[in-house]
């Protein structure tokens, strides 16, 4: 090959551009031949790398790169300037360059022909050059009829062109290989940039797309470009403002003029769907990120506790999540609904989205789905709904128009015929493409609390988007992004009534693929039992989706209609739903163990406990099926003797669990307060006898010396907090004092604060919201639905019990009647159904010690404060609509998982890859008081914590509450089972104020903008 451009007399007959190569030419043949030869052979090379000697192998990768740069040397050649070399010829041979994928597959070949590369620039050089060349002087020109045997030159261009693109595209992958930028070329002044070349692309095919044409025409080398356009976004780092504006101008010119789905260019559609696909791109299309960088020495306040073999990737990983934290911290704010400026790339897009919904826009369907899916991806992640101001969005109410109407469609075409109507919907014809669609953008939106509420506010919007969703022939419960929508959509009332129609099919498919596994008759030959543990965690991970809403749990318990379907499971054996589950008629394995694990699950949930034991009678049922499980015999070593006499429970895996839920459901505490019995016995949980006391009747023997442990007190003498506030009982109560105030109790936070402390300095801060408008209608007043429910009554023993165990309250049934007089007043309207107890009033009755005149006084004085919808959900709630979502909870929960996600990306992540809601778990939590989450003395310093502070600070508590458990959490995570470390296991060493120079920082970061809209959202609720 080197003889042929070393011999000048050859010249004439070697392969040119103006001729191209004419394959029936004996000296193109050979130059042909020989180069397929050396093609094939760099082809096998990695094969047989360890074959060779280092020193021999790096020769030859040597002579390779001299021999594709060989046209570069100038001085080696006196040859015109259209002929043929190597790199071309290969070119033809190879236009995908298959031979640098190759060699760059593996470490080995990436070590040595990259830097083989770095010694020998002048090939980048070339590399650059040719595709800046080709880019000016592209002529998007068929080279008409080819003679036979002959490659024209053009054809030969694109090849090169081709070729070296999709070298440089796999060199600039690797680290090495982007260190070989910026370059200096010939034809240029200036240094050549990724940057720069981007940037020229994409100007390229802004330009073969004529602004003014109405078809969307792709040129033959467009598809190559985009690639290669795709893969450098993809490595980048960063994307300035220059390169965003060239990307957004074909759709930003068509904006102004009349729109068309045909009219957007196609690369500009794909560009923006690869940007809007990446977790770590999309913040570019909401206008901020390009502008701010961080260095990797600010990232010291964020380290992460987990482990990564290889630096670079820690520190890359360090550097996303600083400039998440940075960019999500400004998107906090919502735009106001008057806003109309689209400048930003995300603007831009809902705006041209919103203009083709209104129209109805069918005229290119694939199109107008690139949009759709853009906005659904814009809109799912909490930036873009604050960018793009989800609760007022114009775009979500053209996509319900239309989803309404194609809806309306489908349901017509089941009963009428088909012509009768002038859309035909049917599957996979275009209007059955965009109803699809608009359904996965809807569910997008439905996926965080604020795009909820702007969905709950339609009329049946939710009952049809989830209806549609559990009528898919495969419902996903694997997937964790379903099962988080669906307990979002659950957790308001249209859901709920969903729930309540599909209940007979929702847990078919979950049911019958467990029945499945443990029927598979290989793993039952195997005695394997891995993959039945697996399913059985992953219906149990199905179930934790419903547990944080009552109003789900009663949906799924409800009866299904008589009419109802079959069910793909068809034994007798196994059930059908969630009623037929809990009936613990029968102790058939695996159904029993998997019914106790499924009620563990739930009862988490205080009210869904007092409801289950209201309607099925657990407990009652437990502890029978515990004094079934005896034997008259001596026992083994393995049994333990019970409180009866000459009567030992049996210990298995049912028993154990069986007595886990009955201590878990009787006895109420949090982590010091309680010790839950383990399910696996071992030496650890036996007493000194070497017996571990089962029982089969309420109240459980020992119950305080074998489940509670002995609750430590730090109350030393008078703390600074209850001094401060006996020396200015008397005096201004302003926004001085309340400073003074909150010193004075971060001073004492580490002391256990005393009822009447926490009673007086209630009374004395609504003081300072005596006029606040956020004060509630006077709550103890004569009310004529003063009647409890049967799962209130269990409520009332339940509180009652705790504040007894507490020494809050004398053993008095004066006590139960107090109580229930006070709930009774505080009903404002008469509910069908059980709507959960009022835990806020509990805790203040135990607070007050049962005196009903200071509960009365307490509850005035809280009722002053701006906190009060936050702190006491249940009497906001029926202040408002009862069923209804407000806007101030939506607001809560949507700034709630931004704080996480940006302040806790690790314990954000394994939260979506559970499928989990912290707004929804923490939503469960407050509206039972932290009881059985926190201790006592840690309850009264949240209420402490709140009352001092502004209705801000209680995110910074549930934010605090997180950070603890994140290590736990991210354990949990890697073996499957988060929820079931979140929802049972106790939050074991959380002390409020070791937490609160934790949420002071967080308040000093984000207080301007969180309280602002808070308060915002307050006023709109109320």
């Amino acid at each position: 090959m080197y003889l042929y451009y070393v011999d000048t007399s050859n010249c004439s007959s070697l392969p040119n551009f103006k001729n191209g190569i004419d394959v029936s030419d004996p000296i193109h043949g050979h130059v042909i031949q020989i180069s397929h030869l050396i093609l094939e052979a760099v082809k096998e090379m990695p094969k047989n790398w360890l074959r060779y000697g280092e020193r021999r192998v790096e020769d030859i990768v040597g002579v390779f790169v001299n021999l594709l740069a060989m046209h570069t040397d100038d001085s080696r050649f006196n040859l015109p300037k259209d002929i043929l070399f190597p790199f071309h010829i290969l070119s033809v041979l190879d236009p995908k360059a298959k031979w640098c994928t190759q060699w760059l597959h593996a470490a080995f070949g990436q070590h040595l022909f990259l830097n083989t590369l770095s010694q020998n620039m002048a090939l980048v050089t070339f590399l650059v050059e040719e595709i800046l060349s080709y880019l000016e002087t592209y002529q998007n020109g068929h080279p008409g009829d080819m003679p036979e045997n002959i490659i024209p030159g053009c054809i030969v261009k694109y090849a090169t062109f081709t070729h070296t693109l999709s070298v440089l595209s796999q060199v600039v992958c690797f680290e090495k290989g982007r260190q070989f930028f910026p370059v200096v070329t010939k034809t240029t002044s200036e240094l050549v940039s990724l940057e720069v070349m981007l940037v020229r692309m994409i100007m390229f095919l802004n330009s073969g797309s004529s602004y003014k044409s109405t078809v969307c025409m792709t040129p033959s080398g467009f598809e190559v470009i985009l690639a290669f356009v795709k893969k450098l976004l993809q490595i980048g780092e960063e994307i300035n403002e220059n390169l965003m504006k060239t990307i957004i101008e074909p759709i930003k010119y068509r904006s102004m003029q009349p729109m068309k789905c045909n009219n957007i260019p196609c690369h500009t559609m794909k560009i923006l769907l690869h940007l809007a696909s990446s977790s770590t791109k999309i913040s570019c299309l909401l206008g901020s990120r390009q502008k701010h960088k961080l260095s990797i020495s600010k990232l010291n306040r964020n380290q992460n506790t987990t482990n990564t073999s290889a630096v670079g990737m820690r520190k890359t990983r360090q550097m996303n999540i600083s400039l998440e934290r940075q960019f999500s911290a400004r998107s906090v704010r919502i735009p106001s609904i008057g806003n109309t400026d689209v400048s930003s790339p995300a603007k831009l897009i809902e705006h041209i989205t919103t203009i083709l919904m209104k129209h109805q826009d069918l005229s290119n369907v694939d199109e107008l789905l690139s949009l759709v899916e853009m906005c659904g991806k814009l809109f799912r992640i909490h930036e873009g709904l604050s960018m793009l101001d989800a609760m007022n969005s114009q775009l979500i109410s053209a996509v319900i128009v239309l989803y309404k109407q194609l809806s309306s469609e489908i349901e017509s075409s089941r009963y009428c015929s088909a012509h009768e109507y002038p859309l035909k919907i049917k599957a996979g014809n275009p209007p059955h493409a965009v109803y699809m669609s608009l359904v996965s953008f809807l569910t997008e939106v439905a996926s965080t609390p604020c795009g909820l509420y702007a969905l709950a506010q339609e009329d049946s919007v939710l009952q049809d988007l989830l209806t549609t969703l559990f009528q898919y022939s495969y419902v996903p419960w694997e997937h964790p992004a379903f099962r988080h929508v669906v307990s979002l959509i659950t957790a308001v009332w249209q859901g709920a009534s969903v729930l309540a129609e599909e209940s007979y099919r929702i847990l078919t498919r979950p049911l019958c693929n467990l029945w499945s596994e443990f029927e598979d008759p290989l793993a039952l030959m195997s005695g394997s039992e891995r993959k039945q543990i697996e399913a059985t965690q992953h219906f149990i991970n199905v179930i934790y989706t419903f547990i944080p809403n009552l109003q789900g749990i009663m949906a799924l318990l409800s009866e299904p209609d008589s009419s109802s379907e079959g069910t793909l499971v068809d034994t007798d054996m196994a059930p059908r739903t969630l009623a037929e589950l809990l009936t613990f008629d029968s102790t058939v394995e695996p159904w029993h163990y998997i019914s106790l694990l499924t009620l563990r699950a739930l009862t988490t949930n205080m009210d869904v406990c007092l409801y289950l034991n209201s309607t099925i009678k657990y407990q009652e049922k437990l502890l029978k099926l515990q004094s079934e499980n005896m034997s008259e015999s001596e026992i083994e070593e393995s049994r333990m003797k019970s409180n009866s006499v000459n009567k030992c429970i049996i210990i298995d895996k049912c028993s154990l669990l069986r007595h886990q839920i009955l201590i878990a459901t009787y006895a109420v505490g949090g982590p010091s307060e309680r010790i839950l019995p383990a399910v696996v016995i071992d030496a650890e949980h036996l007493d000194g006898d070497g017996e571990s006391n089962l029982f089969c009747s309420l109240p459980p023997p020992k119950l305080a010396s074998a489940t509670r442990k002995m609750r430590s007190t730090r109350l030393k003498g008078q703390t600074d907090i209850q001094r401060f506030l006996q020396d200015t009982k008397q005096g201004l109560h302003d926004a001085s004092w309340l400073s003074h105030a909150r010193r004075a109790y971060r001073a004492s936070c580490s002391d256990d604060i005393k009822g009447s402390v926490l009673l007086d300095l209630l009374e004395q801060v609504a003081k300072l919201s005596s006029n606040s408008q956020y004060q509630l209608s006077a709550p103890l007043q004569e009310s004529k639905y003063g009647v409890l429910s049967p799962e209130e009554c269990l409520g009332v023993q339940v509180v009652i019990r705790y504040g007894v165990e507490l020494h809050l309250l004398q053993e008095s049934p004066q006590n139960e009647e107090n109580l229930t007089q006070l709930l009774c007043l505080l009903k404002h309207r008469k509910c069908e159904t059980f709507q959960g107890l009022d835990w806020f009033a509990a805790t203040v009755f135990l607070l007050c010690g049962g005196n009903m005149e200071r509960c009365q006084s307490c509850i005035g004085n809280i009722s002053a404060l701006p906190v009060t919808p936050f702190l006491w959900p249940a009497h906001a709630s029926a202040k408002d609509n009862l069923q209804s979502l407000s806007q101030h909870s939506a607001m809560f929960g949507h700034i709630l998982e931004l704080l996480i996600k940006m302040e806790l990306p690790l314990a954000f992540s394994a939260l979506q890859l559970a499928g989990a809601s912290w707004w929804l778990i923490c939503r469960q939590w407050m509206a039972q008081c932290f009881w059985n989450v926190l201790d006592w003395s840690e309850i009264c310093h949240w209420l402490a914590v709140s009352i001092l502070n502004q209705p801000d600070f209680i995110l910074y508590f549930c934010v605090s509450l997180l950070q603890h458990i994140q290590p736990k959490i991210l354990q949990a995570a890697s073996e499957g089972n988060l929820w079931e470390q979140i929802m049972c296991a106790p939050m074991e060493g959380f002390h409020v104020g070791d937490q609160l120079p934790v949420m002071e920082k967080l308040a000093k970061r984000y207080r301007t903008s969180v309280l602002h809209h808070l308060l915002t959202s307050l006023n709109s609720t109320t």
